[in-house]
């Protein structure tokens, strides 16, 4: 079989975290040699772009957008990128809106919207034009953790892959987690999240709304104008059952019944997209690392989408692991080991179940029947609209996923 094949550092997936991590590593310790390995075939740049079937909108906070200037991305992105101004909650039926926006002080929008492809499309040209290495129609068909390395038996080579440090981030439903003994806990929701663009009849404005009705949470994300259009990305969650009758309706009675449900503080909706729709399960691994090996992105917490925290989560937690990576390498120690792994696990746990909690109980407190959680939570909205103070905490973590 001759010799292994040595690579310092293996990510497994070619996702939005998993190519970021990467960028993000490689430009912060250019001397590390980088392979991923994703189980789809390779499909360009270019064609993400134009042809990618997946249309949501991605709200990405300030501090993604410095992650991303960090990793040198922003400048592309930032081309396809709608701001966001502004922020609305409320409660279908109840009274209390919150109004977030941003401080006057402030020259920076809250954040920013960017389809789910251009930001696919822009991480693959990136990874494409780096000297990391990628392998495409790749499986995983073994794996095991030795001393000072973790070796991979791949369907690419019979020759066996080595590395110092295995960072798997290839999905909810990792394989590879799986052959390697991680516990992940799932739970089913008995929802589906209904994705589609929205044509409006008016601007925008740069508003981004968030509408909890007791059947479900409607996001509406503004997106860049194109062709002298206005539109926002929707992110609908019903039951599994009305899920699939709205993925069957015509678009007249889709938006008849979208506009009854949300309102018109967006406009009149003139027009939709193709519809798609994915099952909501969310997910916390009761373990983050194990020697030589680390989870990041939706294999380590996959939240519900209601606040639109995941990804940003998922880039932090991925800016962090660069940093103690690279900062290991540098003074020669070893970035694999369980002491290194264990200390950015402690640094990121509290954020993580913080948000994992919010996220996890936004859903059932608004569309619960109880009197007391329904006042409860209006008065907090009308709080978060006339209390300052509160205001900038929520928008803070709403933003940024931190209390402070």
């Amino acid at each position: 079989m001759g010799r292994d094949i040595a690579f310092d550092v293996v990510i497994v997936g070619a996702g939005l975290v998993g190519v970021s991590f990467a960028l993000i590593l490689k430009k912060k310790e250019p001397d590390l040699s980088i392979l991923v390995i994703e189980s789809t075939k390779l499909i360009s740049s270019d064609k993400i772009a134009v042809s990618d079937s997946d249309i949501r909108g991605i709200a990405l906070s300030s501090d993604s957008k410095k992650i991303m200037q960090t990793a040198g991305l922003w400048t592309t992105l930032e081309k396809s990128a709608a701001p966001i101004e502004s922020i609305h909650v409320s409660d279908k039926g109840h009274p209390g809106i919150a109004r977030l926006n941003r401080s006057p002080n402030d020259n920076d929008p809250l954040g920013y919207v960017v389809e789910s492809r251009y930001l696919r499309g822009t991480l693959r040209k990136n990874l494409s034009q780096s000297d990391i290495q990628i392998w495409y129609s790749t499986e995983i068909i073994d794996a095991s953790i030795e001393k000072d390395r973790v070796r991979l038996f791949t369907s690419n080579t019979e020759k066996d892959i080595t590395a110092k440090l295995l960072v798997i981030s290839d999905g909810a439903y990792s394989k590879t987690a799986s052959k390697l003994g991680f516990c992940i806990k799932s739970k089913a929701t008995g929802q589906k999240a209904i994705i589609a663009n929205v044509t409006l009849d008016r601007k925008h404005r740069g508003i981004a709304y968030e509408r909890f009705t007791q059947s479900g949470v409607l996001a509406m994300l503004p997106l860049l104008t194109s062709m002298g259009q206005s539109k926002a990305s929707l992110v609908w969650t019903r039951s599994s059952e009305c899920a699939l009758r709205l993925e069957k309706a015509t678009d007249v009675s889709f938006l008849d019944e979208l506009q009854a449900q949300f309102g018109y503080r967006n406009g009149i909706f003139t027009d939709v997209s193709a519809r798609a729709s994915f099952l909501i399960t969310t997910s916390f691994s009761e373990e983050m690392i194990r020697a030589r090996s680390v989870l990041l992105g939706n294999v380590a917490h996959n939240l519900h989408p209601v606040a639109g925290q995941g990804l940003n989560l998922s880039l932090r937690d991925a800016a962090k692991l660069a940093e103690a990576v690279a900062f290991a390498s540098n003074a020669n120690r070893d970035f694999g080991s369980v002491s290194l792994l264990d200390q950015y696990r402690k640094d990121r746990l509290h954020e993580q179940q913080l948000i994992a909690t919010f996220t996890g109980n936004l859903q059932p407190l608004f569309s619960s029947k109880n009197l007391i959680l329904r006042l409860g939570r209006n008065l907090g909205l009308f709080s978060l609209d006339f209390v300052p103070v509160l205001r900038e905490k929520f928008l803070h973590f709403g933003i940024n996923g931190r209390a402070f």
